[in-house]
């Protein structure tokens, strides 16, 4: 299945882009798999708890994914 990635904030600097494609060939695939390929692809993506989306919507690294799914990977926010 084909995924889009998209980064956010300092994280798309890291990773030198925006947004990444990925293919992914696991039935049952997570969000999880879906940052375990990004770490792989992109080296300089820093380690730490990240937010997460998928098609939109707050996503855990245990949700799961399906073909053309979107998943953002966003820096933790503060403010108030």
């Amino acid at each position: 299945m084909k995924i889009n990635v998209l980064f956010f904030g300092m994280l798309a600097d890291k990773a030198g882009n925006k947004k990444v494609s990925i293919e992914i060939d696991k039935p049952n695939a997570t969000v999880a798999d879906v940052i375990s390929i990004v770490r792989e692809k992109i080296k300089t993506l820093p380690e730490g708890n990240f937010l997460l989306a998928v098609n939109e919507e707050q996503a855990e690294p245990s949700t799961s994914i399906s073909d053309k799914d979107e998943v953002a990977i966003m820096p933790p926010f503060s403010g108030g």
